[in-house]
């Protein structure tokens, strides 16, 4: 069997809790390089997940010519550099979400990608889900007709005193939403309301535009986004959810009917109501269609290892990652101007 030879550069929670259990059952993917700063990190990625070699350096991934791929689960201080550079190196790229902490550092990325024709897939794991792909199937059917509204909340329980670590809720975890909304509608997001941004502590971030480090400290946001049909949708982010809810939660609205996508115990709940004649005389008739379940992450990596393996090109782009920055950075402008932004570059 081909398979897709694999160096993985940070071998940390994330890596541990979705990246690397999913990439292991793949058939198609050797695991060959593990590499972390900190030893015992690579060490036992190395021996839990069966990868043939370790290293402390990137720089041996990076001269290894038999390397077809590259995974890059650092934060994000690392991400223009590394991906810069294996771009030049002409190895296949997937990348944790976000690119960068400013559209001008995201830019070199791109330009890097596609000056040296290689690929970048951007870590969005809720456009793979078997649940959101569920609800996708049902608005690309046109069950519930044309789409009037859609809410997305994000919510995680990470400890409050993180969240500007990682550059803020919408930065870490708000970007899901922000690419599931082109994965289930197929436009992108065009302007941008912050009616709300909840801080903690810390003063307030006013940095806005093409060079400014978009990282925060906000731990919750209430943003309202307009399509390019000027289709509405209402995205709420909670880095600290007391109650510990599930991580995501997606409604959508349409002319004849709605779906529901919950999440219990992780398992996806899905609940469609459908209204044949689209008036208020009908009595909508609700059901719960079953969903897949496979292993978490397993859709999201094996994409990517097969687009890779066949040079194919079914996984989310690197253009693709890039538009969540700049949501961003619209949801900052609004915050300190209190209008409707526009997302540059859209």
């Amino acid at each position: 069997m081909k398979q897709v030879r694999i160096g993985v550069i940070g071998c940390g929670a994330i890596a541990n809790s979705y990246h690397l259990p999913a990439l292991a059952r793949i058939p198609e993917a050797k695991l060959v390089w593990a590499c972390d700063l900190i030893e015992d990190r690579a060490r036992s990625a190395m021996e839990k997940y069966g990868f043939e070699k370790m290293t402390l350096d990137y720089h041996d991934i990076l001269s290894d010519e038999t390397i077809d791929a590259v995974c890059i689960f650092t934060k994000i201080e690392m991400h223009a550099i590394l991906a810069i550079e294996f771009a030049r190196a002409h190895k296949s790229i997937f990348m944790q979400k976000p690119f960068a902490y400013s559209i001008e550092e995201g830019r070199r990325i791109i330009r890097a990608v596609e000056e040296n024709g290689v690929r970048l897939v951007p870590s969005f794991m809720h456009s793979y889900m078997d649940g959101p792909l569920a609800v996708k199937e049902i608005i690309d059917s046109g069950k519930i007709g044309a789409l009037q509204h859609i809410r997305i909340r994000n919510a995680t329980w990470n400890p409050l005193h993180t969240v500007s670590s990682y550059g803020g809720c919408m930065m870490d975890i708000g970007v899901h939403g922000m690419n599931l909304v082109a994965t289930l509608t197929g436009e992108q997001i065009q302007k941008v309301y912050a009616a709300r941004l909840w801080y903690e502590g810390e003063a307030k971030p006013t940095a806005y535009g093409e060079s400014a480090d978009l990282s925060g400290n906000e731990n919750a946001a209430a943003l309202m986004y307009e399509l390019e049909s000027g289709l509405t949708v209402e995205h709420e982010i909670f880095w600290f959810q007391v109650t510990h809810t599930e991580r995501f939660e997606v409604e959508v609205y349409g002319t004849r009917g709605a779906v529901y996508l919950r999440h219990h115990n992780n398992l996806p709940v899905l609940e469609c109501g459908f209204n044949t004649t689209g008036t208020p005389d009908e009595k909508a008739q609700w059901i719960q269609p079953e969903v897949e379940n496979h292993f978490f992450g397993e859709n999201h990596h094996r994409t990517f290892v097969l687009d890779v393996l066949n040079n194919t090109h079914l996984s989310k782009t690197h253009r693709e990652g890039f538009v969540p920055l700049q949501v961003v950075e619209a949801a900052r402008r609004s915050a300190v101007t209190r209008r409707q932004e526009t997302v540059l570059g859209i």
